[in-house]
């Protein structure tokens, strides 16, 4: 029988866990920008932001938000993604290769579900987040297959990711010229 560990145990050292969050954090917001030109060659239309709207509406609509992308996008989707997905994969994968072959096809396969699930922004930013999916599996096994740093740096990169998008600050938030 299978038998996975989730990742959801404390780390050894939270400050250890939150630095690696906040280095990682860096990480991605710096390839940000190469995710998008790498997903505008291969795909024209722009991403579709408009389930986004509401942050741009007012302060408790951003808060709401930001606390729904921590629940859904830091807790769930790492969960599921890489507690789950990614090291089912890995270990069945593992019964007939290298573990760092197994590694990398979770890696893959929960990238592939991260793009499946943000199909509805579009080809482009689904693309994008395929990409910053990969980082994020990076890191979970960077981090020792704890969850804790990844649900910290995916939710603090969406936190400032909707505060740019609310304050228009951010490439595709000026929903009004699409």
């Amino acid at each position: 029988m299978l038998s996975i560990d989730l990742g959801l145990a404390p780390p050894n050292s939270w400050l250890t866990a939150s630095a690696l969050a906040l280095a990682w954090l860096a990480v991605m917001w710096a390839y940000s920008p190469v995710a998008d030109r790498l997903a505008t060659r291969w795909f024209a239309k722009p991403p579709e932001l408009s389930a986004f709207r509401a942050l741009q509406q007012s302060k408790a609509k951003l808060v709401a938000g930001i606390i729904l992308a921590w629940v859904l996008g830091g807790f769930l989707e790492e969960l599921i993604l890489r507690g789950i997905l990614l090291q089912t994969v890995k270990s069945v994968v593992s019964y007939w290769h290298l573990s760092l072959l197994a590694t990398a096809a979770g890696i893959a396969v929960a990238a592939a579900a991260a793009w499946v699930v943000h199909l509805y922004q579009g080809l482009r930013a689904a693309c994008i987040v395929a990409q910053l999916s990969v980082l994020f599996g990076v890191l979970f096994v960077i981090s020792g297959y704890n969850l804790w740093p990844v649900i910290l740096c995916h939710g603090l990169y969406d936190t400032i990711a909707f505060i740019r998008f609310a304050n228009k600050q951010s490439k595709y938030s000026h929903l009004d010229r699409q």
